[in-house]
This record gives C-alpha cells, sequence and structure tokens, in this order.
C-alpha cells in the first residue's frame, strides 16, 4: 500500500496537529442526516487509541494491546496483532524509505536483417520501473516501547524500548517526518505515588527520535535534566527523591521552516521545582537539544498547570504562524515561534461560577480554535462541559456552547457531561464528544448543535462480537471519505467503558 491523499494520519491528521480536516468528502448541510453505517466490537477490551485511516484501511488500538486493520468501508478484519502490554496511542502509518527507481531490461525483439539474411534478436533499452516501499504502522505501549509492523501484513518489523522506568507509558502518538519517528514518553506515577509507602519520586518525561527503518535511537532529550535524588522523607518516613515529572503525553508538533519540535509537559512529580514542567518546548530536531522553554506556571499540586495535549501550529490569513497550546487550568495561549515562545494572547476560558480545564485538545481551521472544556480535572470537580470557539488572531470568544445534560443511558453513577476529547473540525462543523456518551456536531458560525447522537448503548456488529459505547474521551473523531469514525467507551479513569468503533455517514450508506 502507498500514502493517498484521503487520510487521517495518526493524532491531528497531520504533523501541525490542527485536528481540521479540508476535504472530508461531507458538506455541513448534510451533517444532520448522519446515520451509522456500521459498528465493530473490539474482543475483550475497552477501547483505546483513535482511528487512523489511510488508503481505506482503518488501523486502532484495544486498550489491551490488540491491534486492528479494517476495511474502512465495511469493517471487515485484514489483520491482528498483539502486543505483551496494554496500549493506549493513535497509529502513524509511514512508508519505510523513499520509492525507488530502477532498470528493468525490456524483452529481446526480432528484427528484420539484410537481405538473405536470418532475422536477428536485437536487445530494447531498458526502462524505468518504481520499487514501492513497504509501509509501516507505527504506535507505542504502556511500558514505553515503540513499534513497527507491516501495514500491510501486520507482521513485526522492529521493536525499541524507548524508556525501561517501570512507570513510563506512551499515550501520545508517534509522528513521522522525513526518516525519523519522534516518540513522546509519559507516565502514570502520579497515580502511584498516591500510596505513601512508595518511594515518589523518579520518572522523568523525555522526546526521542528513532531512525524509521530501524527502530535505532538517534537522540533522546529527557524534559528534566537532572537525574532524581534522595532529598527527604514523607510523613511515612519514605525516601522522597527528586527532580521528576515532567510527562509528555500528546503527540509531537513538527515545524519543518524552523527545524523544531513541539511539546506540551506536564507538571513536577514532587516539592523540587523545574523549570522545564508546566511549559511548552521546543526541541532541535537534528538532535533534540531544547531552543526554548515557556513556562506557564510552577508546581501545582492538583496538575491545572499541566499541558496534556499537542501544540497546534497553524497559520493565520497574513501568513504569520503561531503555536497554540491549552492548559488544564483552561487557559489557553498562542505564542510566537519566532520569538522563543512569546506570548502574543491568553485567554481563560472557565467561568468564575463553573470551573473547567482543557484536557485532549482543541481544534483549529482556517479561523477559529474550538475548545472542549472538562470540569472533571477542575476545582473544585464537576460534572459540567461545554464546546467553546476562540479567534486565532485576537483570543476573543467567539460562541459558547454549554453541553446538554440528558441522563446517562448506564443511570445517574460516573454520569459527566465533561467534553474532554479532543475535538475535531471541518469546514462549517465541529465535532465533540461528551463522557455521557454523546458525539454532537457544532455549526462553527454559532455553536448551534446540529446533530446529536448517543453512542452509549449496545449495538450489532459487523464482526459479531457483542459491542457496547460508552463514555467519550481521549482521542475524537476520525473523518475521511465522508464517514465520521469515533471509538466509545475510553472510561478509562471514570464513566462508562466500552468496546466499539462505530462509523457514521449520510443516511448510513
Amino acid at each position: 500500500m502507498a500514502l493517498g491523499t484521503a487520510q487521517w494520519n495518526g493524532w491531528g491528521r497531520e504533523i501541525e496537529n490542527t485536528r481540521y480536516q479540508p476535504e472530508p468528502a461531507i458538506r455541513a448541510t448534510d451533517v444532520p442526516k448522519l446515520g451509522l453505517k456500521w459498528a465493530y466490537g473490539f474482543q475483550g477490551s475497552v477501547v483505546a487509541g483513535q482511528p487512523t485511516v489511510v488508503d481505506g484501511r482503518i488501523f486502532v488500538l484495544s486498550a489491551a494491546g490488540r491491534v486492528y486493520s479494517l476495511d474502512a468501508k465495511s469493517g471487515c478484519t485484514y489483520w491482528t496483532f498483539d502486543v505483551p502490554a496494554g496500549a493506549h496511542s493513535s497509529i502513524f502509518i509511514g512508508e519505510l524509505s523513499t520509492p525507488r527507481k530502477v532498470l528493468v531490461p525490456a524483452p529481446p525483439r526480432q528484427v528484420a536483417g539484410r537481405k538473405g539474411q536470418k532475422p536477428k534478436r536485437q536487445l530494447m533499452l531498458a526502462h524505468l520501473d518504481v520499487v514501492k516501499a513497504p509501509t509501516a504502522a507505527f504506535f507505542g505501549d504502556d511500558t514505553g516501547a515503540i513499534y513497527a509492523l507491516d501495514a500491510q501484513k501486520g507482521t513485526l518489523l522492529w521493536k525499541t524500548q524507548v524508556d525501561s522506568h517501570p512507570q513510563a507509558k506512551i499515550l501520545g502518538a508517534p509522528t513521522l517526518f522525513h526518516d525519523r519517528l519522534y516518540v513522546v514518553v509519559g507516565s502514570s506515577e502520579q497515580s502511584a505515588a498516591q500510596d505513601n509507602t512508595y518511594a515518589c519520586c523518579t520518572f522523568r518525561g523525555s522526546v526521542a527520535a528513532l531512525e524509521m527503518t530501524t527502530g535505532h535511537v538517534v537522540w533522546k532529550t529527557y524534559t528534566v535534566a537532572e537525574e532524581p535524588r534522595p532529598y527527604g522523607k514523607n510523613g511515612a518516613r519514605v525516601t522522597e527523591l527528586g527532580p521528576a515529572g515532567g510527562a509528555v503525553a500528546a503527540a509531537p508538533t513538527v515545524d519543518p521552516k524552523r527545524n523544531l519540535l513541539y511539546v506540551g509537559t506536564g507538571g513536577s512529580l514532587t516539592a523540587v521545582n523545574v523549570p522545564t514542567t508546566d511549559a511548552v518546548v521546543a526541541l532541535d530536531l537534528d538532535d533534540g537539544r531544547m531552543r526554548w522553554v515557556k513556562q506557564f506556571s510552577r508546581r501545582d499540586a492538583a496538575g491545572a498547570a499541566e499541558f496534556g495535549s499537542s501544540p497546534i501550529l497553524r497559520t493565520l490569513a497574513d501568513g504569520k504562524q503561531v503555536i497554540f497550546a491549552g492548559q488544564k487550568s483552561g487557559i489557553v495561549y498562542a505564542l510566537d515561534p519566532d520569538h522563543g515562545g512569546d506570548v502574543l494572547w491568553q485567554t481563560k476560558l472557565i467561568d468564575a461560577t463553573v470551573p473547567r480545564g482543557i484536557e485532549w485538545g482543541p481544534a483549529a481551521d482556517h479561523r477559529n480554535l474550538y475548545v472542549g472544556l472538562s470540569g472533571l480535572i477542575a476545582e473544585p470537580e464537576n460534572m459540567s462541559g461545554a464546546l467553546e470557539a476562540i479567534d486565532m488572531r485576537t483570543g476573543a470568544r467567539r460562541w459558547y456552547t454549554p453541553s446538554p445534560a440528558p441522563g446517562c443511558s448506564w443511570g445517574p453513577e460516573s454520569c459527566a457531561h465533561a467534553e474532554s476529547q479532543a475535538v475535531t473540525v471541518i469546514p462549517g462543523i465541529a465535532f465533540s464528544g461528551s463522557m455521557d456518551g454523546h458525539l454532537r456536531a457544532y455549526s462553527t458560525i454559532d455553536g448551534k448543535i446540529v446533530w446529536d447522537t448517543d453512542t452509549a448503548k449496545d449495538f450489532v456488529t459487523v464482526n459479531s462480537i457483542r459491542a457496547s459505547g460508552g463514555s467519550l474521551d481521549h482521542g475524537g473523531a476520525t473523518i475521511v471519505n465522508g464517514v465520521v469514525y469515533i471509538n466509545s467507551g475510553y472510561g478509562q479513569r471514570t464513566g462508562q467503558p466500552g468496546n466499539v468503533l462505530l462509523a457514521y455517514s449520510v443516511d448510513g450508506k
């Protein structure tokens, strides 16, 4: 298989992570007609990675670590591959090397000889033939390992252990640029540290560049440069260590013009302050050197200062490029990539009476940022959510639509209406999922909800596995060739688990 133009590759569709599909093959006026085309059940597992769609195939992970390659039209299975660990990242598809041209001799042919002589065999001039490169599916697992599978066959090409810390995990999708795969490493140590018998903390977030053909690590940069050391004891007299933290939980963003890679970092896990946590960091693509760091808050126990989503690189109408970063505190920043990440504007999106934060990230068309807001990561926590549109040039609010609050299909327990899932936008429509299981389409003009479907129910699946949906969280909608694909039932922390991949098209056709 070769990469075409009709696709959604990796986390944000392209290396700038805009989550914008400019050619969805569906008009905004037809979105209210969306109906279920098919459903696919994941065997014995809840959903995880956001679907990737490339050249008629879907590539998607389940939380148990099974990789699926499906037919995008029918949902039929091409192959599966089992990872010996859980997995939650999205998949990036890429050709392992550039297709090359080779000389192929033409078969000989007979030509007429002189009068009285036999015909002669003459070799024809050689011609050029293109040899296609193998295509690979790249993803990470919950142990800090990165895999490359043959995208056509589902066989393992290589595996690299990027980080060996016991709490390391790769949640953010890798990003491929030229011949290197850029990988980010996050952690679950913050959860482990809630046990006061745990010696907190030793994990350090990192970013690495791997050779795409072999998996060899070209460079690796820790977001916390200094190795942790003992500095005290906690109330249970267990040794405390630091500095630690700076996990990177979302896909890196590539800036080819400046030869940079942008990531958002999590907070410090200890009392030792670190200047690269709760920050947007720019690294050199060639050697991983930090070119600039923009930190927005010191250590924050509630995690509200963390950046859990991918930075977005966007070009404004006047040609100026801007980096947009959403913080869990509910603040969106516009940063200047030409001046070390200087703040161009910042907008606090939460209401004073109903605090909400930004988790998995906004989407950006040519005019606005569309930001999902979650009360589940606010202080104090609440069950509400909203979708807001922000002018990319000024940071001014264009519209604000609170989440409707229907009763959850599974009952009142863990029934939240937070919109923590990543947003997806097409011309005229922004799609945002809610923890109550509803996927909604909003007009980009005024924020009016034009389509709403409840995914938290039982489905008849094309692969005959019993499946039901649940909460919508983490990876958002993937839209290719007129079809909206969505995983339902993330339910990793709160909410309702589920095990179904859904495909919606106009009138379900």
